[in-house]
């Protein structure tokens, strides 16, 4: 089979003026040398041919000998750079614009930014298990609903179902955020179970509601702009230039940023904060009723600013006994948690960072978070379905009943009966789950997600990649070799990302192990072989090598993210200018 366009050009009368490729300026090259068209040209084997019509093209030491770049610069044509940049870059640079950032600073911005280009299998995963949390607190808060409208129930306190959608919204829109629950000084279970809290739930999911990324005009048009403009670009491809390889090797290019699209609706349609503080802030906007705590007793309660779901990283305060004071418990200062760095950098990662890229290295915590409030809303029905009543902490009273002209008064108490009637008085309220803690489901979200991030990154890399690897001339070249490269980085950025996420989450057991042991430790203090103290601690090797893996693969692939974020950019660039027609 002969190539066409290269007999077209052959018996073409090319002068100066009309050569306009760089095949052009070769077959030019090639009338003015030595080179013998009746000898030199192959077939599509690369087997010398005795006639001009089965001519295929040339073999690779004849181009380099006669059309490489020192006699030969790279043809640049402003007309076409023009077009390939309206139509397969500019409008998918655009629409970058409306990835979810949120992270709060210029800084991190601009890595969420490049965290997302650069691996569109990382931001895909996060994606997905942004997705998959949701579902599932959904279904499981779900069931609390369906229980909390049970006529045993709602006879003896019909609002409490209001405080579970408050909650349940809360954990589908706080995955942005490192969200911890405390039981210092009995907040959470203040929260979980006192009455006079049902208005402070309510308005936290009005205004969480209100602040709630949504559609926007600026999305749609941006949207449509980037998916029109490039359907109508391949449709007129298609039908006025059929066989053309340098339009078939700008879709190609072109095909490398359609990943935006699902990733962009997913993650509107998963739903945002338009700001980083907007969690806080909502968290803050008004004081809460707090039980009171011995040796004070009573069933009032205090109005104070809320401390049993804030937002911060690091370990939950674990509280301890006062040991001068009986039932009186005391709560480790938060500076005392601050981890300490390795070598400067963070050990807990990504899982501290603001933003909805970052919701993969949450889904540990998160999980641990949305199960104690699950446990204790489930705990708190099954008490007012069997008509138990928050008792108070002094011994020798009789058990009270349930009182049902005063509802609101059979749920206040101390803050040792309400830990109790919520269930936070048997187990830790920790921020970690330990790995034997954490269910099969939350593996199978990992794999699920992983699935959907490499399917993104493939499908589009790899239809980019096939495109220019049959373009003639066939094989792996410049073009298809540097998407190979793109699509082998990207999911690198992926694979560091996650194993670094699973290294800091054994290293951040181990603090929290040791804290829980001990929660008058102090990390900040360094331990003093002349004089020990019980609340230093010091980390063995194994703790110091989970701390170091997990920081090193972090930052090699945040490098890479960033590295490959400008190979994609440069890639495309150098495809518009005519730096591979060479």
């Amino acid at each position: 089979m002969a190539n066409t366009t290269l007999l077209d050009k052959i018996f073409a009368n090319l002068t100066e003026s009309t050569a306009l490729t760089w095949a052009d300026y070769c077959i030019q090259e090639l009338n003015g040398s030595d080179f013998d068209w009746d000898r030199e040209l192959v077939d599509g084997n690369g087997n010398y041919i005795s006639e001009l019509t089965s001519a295929w093209g040339i073999k690779v030491p004849t181009c380099h000998k006669y059309c490489n770049l020192i006699p030969i610069a790279k043809t640049f044509s402003f007309q076409d750079f023009s077009g390939a940049m309206t139509n397969y870059f500019l409008p998918w640079l655009a629409l970058t614009a409306q990835l979810p950032f949120e992270t709060g600073d210029l800084w991190s911005n601009t890595m969420s930014f490049c965290l997302a280009v650069g691996s569109p299998a990382f931001v895909t995963y996060s994606l997905t298990i942004t997705i998959l949390n949701r579902y599932w607190v959904r279904k499981r808060f779900n069931g609390l609903l369906t229980k909390a409208r049970s006529l045993s129930i709602r006879q003896k306190y019909r609002e409490y179902e209001d405080r579970i959608r408050a909650a349940q919204y809360l954990l589908q829109e706080a995955q942005q955020v490192p969200l911890r629950a405390s039981q210092e000084k009995g907040w959470l279970s203040s929260l979980v179970v006192i009455p006079k809290n049902e208005i402070w739930w309510e308005h936290l999911e009005g205004r969480l509601r209100s602040t709630r990324r949504g559609v926007t005009a600026s999305l749609v048009a941006q949207m449509l702009l980037a998916s029109v403009t490039y359907l109508f670009t391949v449709i007129t491809s298609l039908v006025a230039s059929l066989g053309d390889q340098g339009a078939g090797l700008q879709i190609a290019s072109g095909s490398l940023w359609i990943w935006l699209i699902p990733v962009i609706l997913g993650w509107i349609t998963v739903g945002t904060q338009y700001s980083h503080r907007s969690i806080d802030d909502a968290l803050r906007a008004e004081l809460a009723e707090r039980a009171l705590e011995p040796p004070i007793q009573g069933t009032d309660s205090e109005l104070q600013d809320q401390r049993g779901l804030v937002v911060r990283g690091g370990l939950s305060p674990q509280p301890s006994l006062v040991q001068t004071v009986v039932g009186a418990v005391d709560t480790p200062a938060l500076a005392h948690l601050e981890i300490p760095n390795w070598l400067g950098a963070d050990v807990e990662g990504d899982e501290k960072r603001k933003g909805p890229i970052y919701n993969y290295a949450r889904l540990f915590t998160w999980w641990q978070l949305a199960s104690t409030l699950h446990t204790a809303f489930w705990q708190t029905l099954e008490n007012v379905r069997t008509g138990e009543v928050v008792y108070e902490t002094a011994q020798g009273q009789p058990r009270p009943v349930w009182d049902s002209q005063k509802p609101s008064s059979n749920l206040e108490g101390d803050i040792k009966g309400t830990a109790g009637y919520c269930g936070l008085h048997k187990v830790p309220v920790v921020a970690f789950p330990k790995w034997s803690d954490i269910p099969s489901p939350i593996y199978r979200r990992i794999l699920a997600a992983s699935l959907w991030g490499l399917f993104v990154q493939w499908g589009t890399t790899g239809a980019s990649i096939l495109i220019a690897f049959l373009t003639p001339t066939i094989g792996l070249g410049c073009r298809s070799g540097s998407y190979l490269l793109y699509g082998v980085l990207g999911t690198t950025v992926w694979v560091c990302l996650l194993t670094s996420m699973l290294l800091s989450h054994e290293a951040m057991l181990r603090y929290q192990k040791e804290h829980r042991i001990n929660p008058s430790m102090d990390f900040r203090l360094r331990p003093q072989p002349k004089s020990p103290n019980p609340n230093q601690y010091s980390r063995d090797r194994t703790h110091s090598a989970f701390c170091a893996a997990a920081v090193i693969l972090r930052y090699i692939g945040k490098t890479l993210a960033v590295i490959n974020t400008l190979w994609l950019v440069i890639s495309s660039l150098m495809e518009f200018v005519g730096g591979y027609d060479n």
